[in-house]
């Protein structure tokens, strides 16, 4: 978990915390994706990602902020401070899960001049997906430059 003041990322550099310094939660995720009651997801009367899922979307996100040049400032899940772009990276990853989830389950009943799909939302939750990965990743791209610039003039 991170604490007040600087921190190490994996490479040893120091970081400051910005805003919240904590790590980001399942419940602030399931929050955010509006998976924090069982009971007003009607369809399913359940959570819509498991902890395991939404660990390993964590996981996926902070491996793209490492993998993302210039190579600085590498991290896991509970180390980063830029809690907004985990937050954003997280969400994507696991609406592209779902959406594939939903893929594979999609099955089109007739019955009785009634059609029924209710696994037909790939499309929305792709979409979704997308629209919060090219935030992520531009977000990601502006605080790498900025964190190289800052490193270069000495700031850092």
């Amino acid at each position: 978990m991170m604490m007040s003041g600087s921190i190490d990322g994996r490479d040893g550099t120091k970081i400051s915390p910005v805003g919240n310094d904590t790590s980001t939660t399942d419940m602030e995720v399931r929050i955010f994706l509006r998976d924090n009651d069982p009971e007003a997801n009607i369809l399913l009367d359940d959570y819509e990602f498991t902890p395991e899922e939404i660990r390993t979307a964590m996981n996926i996100t902070v491996d793209r902020w490492n993998d993302t040049p210039p190579d600085i400032y590498r991290m896991d899940y509970d180390e980063i401070p830029y809690r907004s772009i985990l937050l954003m990276g997280v969400a994507s990853n696991l609406l592209s899960m779902a959406a594939h989830r939903y893929r594979r389950n999609s099955l089109a009943i007739n019955a009785g001049g009634t059609s029924v799909n209710d696994q037909d939302k790939a499309r929305e939750y792709d979409s979704a997906a997308e629209r919060l990965r090219a935030e992520y990743l531009q977000a990601i791209r502006t605080k790498k430059r900025e964190l190289n610039s800052n490193m270069g003039w000495g700031w850092a």
